[in-house]
């Protein structure tokens, strides 16, 4: 991995656990999947490492893509830079990643 994304990913994980996983976990832990409005989609699915940058973008920044609750993190103030980490940061969920 070249330099540069290694620092989106580092960033993207410190982004990823202050903003995304503080509500999933909670979430998961007080109600379970079932009882969530958006079921956490897997991050190591195929369905989600064939989207494109830009898709997974969108889906994070604006909430393209779901329909009962769009979260758009952009509107909740997340920077460009930080969404773009993030996306970063889930490629590395990939179930057959190379390191």
């Amino acid at each position: 991995m070249l330099p540069i994304l290694i620092k989106a990913a580092d960033d993207g994980e410190s982004t990823y656990k202050a903003q995304c996983l503080k509500c999933l976990a909670q979430a998961v832990t007080a109600m379970g999947h079932t009882q969530m409005k958006i079921k956490p989609a897997d991050l190591r699915s195929d369905a989600v490492q064939q989207l494109s940058d830009e898709e997974l973008y969108k889906s994070i920044a604006y909430g393209v893509g779901h329909k009962e609750y769009a979260h758009a993190f952009a509107a909740r103030g997340l920077s460009a830079k930080q969404i773009a980490d993030v996306v970063t940061y889930i490629r590395k969920f990939a179930r057959n990643s190379k390191k």
